[in-house]
């Protein structure tokens, strides 16, 4: 088996699909939680509007942040001994 070296940098960017899903989910169940009760209390339509949020900030600073130490050129994560 040889280990070729990967190239990082063509084509990657961290946290851009997070960026996108997360903001769409948390925009989409936002608006969805304002029409459907407005007047009612809609607490879990609000908690994944919130998990979308936290999803589109992790994937925006992904996305400033650049690649991480532990990825794994393949997919995923090497945490074994770094």
């Amino acid at each position: 088996m040889t280990d070729k070296p990967i190239n990082r940098t063509h084509g990657r960017r961290p946290g851009l699909w997070l960026t996108i899903v997360g903001g769409l989910v948390a925009v989409g169940f936002a608006i969805y939680a304002l029409l459907a009760a407005p007047d009612s209390t809609s607490g879990p339509l609000w908690i994944v509007a919130g998990w979308g949020a936290l999803v589109f900030i992790y994937g925006v600073y992904r996305l400033v942040r650049g690649p991480s130490s532990l990825d794994d050129p393949r997919g995923g994560t090497d945490a074994n001994g770094r």
